[in-house]
């Protein structure tokens, strides 16, 4: 239930995302914009591709300069991966309301222009600070789903295993300290 409120807030985040760039700052918007894009992933979206070339090419366009957009990037790709794991980790519990919500996102009103530009939802048009190919953005990568849970569920056995393998270190309450030696 808790990912089912931060999935309907942040595409109701998203769904703005020409006003919400006045309110909270690039990195932030990135990690919106991945966060509902991990959770299209992982609920299998019909739509992810498409969201996942408008999100990069926002990621690019958006940026004033290449420090921000390897910054934007990290923030897009952190929300992406914690909404995955956190509906893995939910079981996908809801998938079907958030893939019905996922696809409704006005992001997808959007025009991608093959020079980058992009035309929102409402008219607003977003002109990256150089021209780029943006068909070289993202390639539509039939086993996405597969390769992201793949990868988490490694992630997950080896954290496992580095916890069997972890030196256990005995864990004392300073307050009760001088009161733990009496005994």
């Amino acid at each position: 239930m808790k990912f089912l409120t931060i999935t309907v807030s942040f595409l109701v985040l998203v769904s703005s995302l020409a006003n919400a760039a006045e309110r909270i700052s690039y990195t932030e918007e990135m990690y919106a914009l991945g966060t509902v894009c991990g959770q299209g992933l992982a609920c299998k979206s019909p739509k992810y591709h498409q969201f996942e070339l408008l999100a990069r090419a926002l990621v690019v366009s958006k940026a004033a300069n290449d420090q921000m957009q390897q910054e934007g990037m990290q923030s897009y790709n952190a929300g992406k991966v914690d909404a995955f794991m956190g509906m893995e980790a939910s079981n996908f519990a809801d998938c079907d309301m958030v893939r019905e919500e996922f696809d409704k996102q006005k992001i997808f009103q959007s025009v991608l222009y093959s020079d980058g530009r992009i035309k929102l939802y409402d008219g607003t048009m977003i002109t990256p600070r150089r021209p780029y190919e943006a068909s070289k953005l993202y390639t539509k990568d039939r086993e996405a789903f597969i390769k992201a849970d793949a990868a988490y569920k490694k992630s997950v056995a080896l954290a496992k295993k580095n916890a069997q393998n972890a030196k256990q270190v005995p864990l004392y309450d300073a307050r009760y300290e001088s009161i733990a030696k009496q005994f």
